[in-house]
């Protein structure tokens, strides 16, 4: 018993490193890094991160193999926001900054005593500790709880759900970014700390008021974070907004109890946290929430052609 134990699992490592699975890996990670290198032009540390980390899923064992393609949507995604930095927005369309404030003035402004001001000029002036921290907390989780998701969906043996769902994620980030580059966008931040007449193309990505959090835990996190952004001018659509309504969609579609429960108060928080935070205009709020729905409409039109067959297929394949 213990022998056909070990040949087992020599016969899985055989077949984990074998010539058709360790040399379009390593192709794939060389061009890669060679695009980062001299497409992108800067390889930092979470480059590094990035090629170590799924490489030792990946190689792991024949699970972790099928956990990495399996989630081979969002790593394509990653890659893509990572090198729109290369070729910022910026360059071929103007930068929306003073009329975008003034619409949002004009559609949801708030009638003070010294004017009319935006929600997030008030939440700037009526703020406290617990919604600082507490916006923060729903905003670093645009990406984790997703991805929770489809930890979930693989380990429950969804994996066909899991690929439908990263790849309606990877949708609407495609959508969101290619509206982005229709129309480059500053945040509200921007307005704050540079008006609305100077459009400066080569500004340091903000934190807004995330940086709340950081001062009151004494850390960094969020200065770290957006000092890495590579789409500044990326206010409208708000895809922060848009990925919570693609994760309750198919925790719907697939009547999981507690999950929908939870992406519901997550959609519903990272809407007003993205106000709050001075990131999002309540216009980019709601560009977001019409990102997130036209998204869902073309996977659904998607899966009355042979997409749906070579997803089905691929999730069939990760059992």
């Amino acid at each position: 018993m213990k022998e056909n134990n070990i040949e087992h699992i020599h016969a899985l490592a055989g077949k984990r490193f074998s010539s058709a699975s360790v040399i379009p890996y390593f192709i794939v990670v060389v061009l890669y890094l060679l695009w980062v290198i001299y497409g992108v032009g800067e390889l930092r540390r979470d480059h590094f991160i990035l090629v170590v980390g799924c490489s030792l899923i990946y190689f792991s064992s024949e699970i972790g193999r099928k956990l990495f393609l399996g989630f081979l949507f969002l790593f394509l995604y990653w890659i893509i926001f990572d090198s729109v930095r290369a070729y910022p927005n910026y360059l071929y369309m103007p930068i929306h900054i003073g009329d975008l404030y003034q619409m949002e003035l004009d559609w949801f402004g708030i009638n003070t005593s010294t004017g009319t001001i935006t929600a997030n000029e008030y939440f700037g002036i009526h703020n406290n500790t617990f919604f600082d921290i507490y916006s923060a907390i729903i905003y670093i989780c645009w990406i984790p709880v997703p991805f929770l998701f489809g930890i979930y969906l693989f380990f429950s043996k969804q994996r066909v759900a899991l690929v439908h769902f990263w790849f309606a994620f990877f949708i609407v980030s495609m959508l969101g970014l290619a509206f982005q580059y229709l129309y480059p966008a500053a945040a509200p931040w921007y307005v704050e700390l540079y008006g609305v007449d100077s459009a400066f193309q080569k500004v340091p990505g903000n934190p807004g008021r995330l940086i709340n959090f950081d001062y009151f835990f004494g850390v960094d996190t969020f200065s770290n974070m957006y000092s890495l952004n590579a789409n500044v001018y990326a206010a409208v659509p708000s895809k922060h907004c848009a990925f919570p309504i693609i994760s309750l969609f198919f925790a719907i579609r697939y009547r999981l109890k507690w999950w929908i429960i939870g992406f519901t108060v997550l959609m519903i928080s990272t809407w007003f946290s993205a106000v709050y935070s001075n990131h999002h205009y309540i216009i980019d709020v709601l560009s977001g929430i019409t990102a997130a729905l036209l998204a869902l409409g073309v996977y659904q039109l998607l899966l009355k052609t042979k997409v749906k067959a070579f997803l089905d297929n691929y999730g069939n394949k990760l059992f």
